[in-house]
């Protein structure tokens, strides 16, 4: 059963649950798993890696001392972006998105200075 702070989570990180000193970090594809083992590697930072079997979705977990949190954190956010589509794929269409709401703004700001 997952307990109630499991459900909330929307990050991959979670507390270890025998160990205060450290935290979990949960991998569910196995590139991204095998890339933050690589940045772990390359930081010289200890950890702990174990995969759940049982699940079906067959996890990957880290465990990290909480000394090393804040560079974990970051190598964290490098290995789940390996790999991740881009929120808008077409180009054309990101820059659209940017201009259009690059002039709403000036116009926000024009308005507001000449009112």
């Amino acid at each position: 059963m997952i307990d109630l702070e499991e459900q909330f989570n929307f990050t991959n990180k979670l507390n270890h649950p025998t160990n205060i000193q450290k935290a979990v970090y949960r991998f569910y594809k196995k590139e991204q798993a095998e890339y933050f083992t690589e940045l772990l590697v390359d930081a010289d930072i200890e950890f702990e890696a174990q995969i759940d079997e049982e699940h079906e979705k067959k996890p990957h977990y880290f465990g990290v001392s909480k000394r090393h949190e804040k560079q974990v954190d970051r190598l964290n956010y490098l290995a789940m972006g390996k790999g991740r589509d881009k929120f808008i794929a077409s180009a054309p269409v990101r820059w659209l998105i940017i201009i259009v709401s690059v002039s709403i703004l000036l116009l926000a700001i024009i308005g507001a200075i000449v009112s």
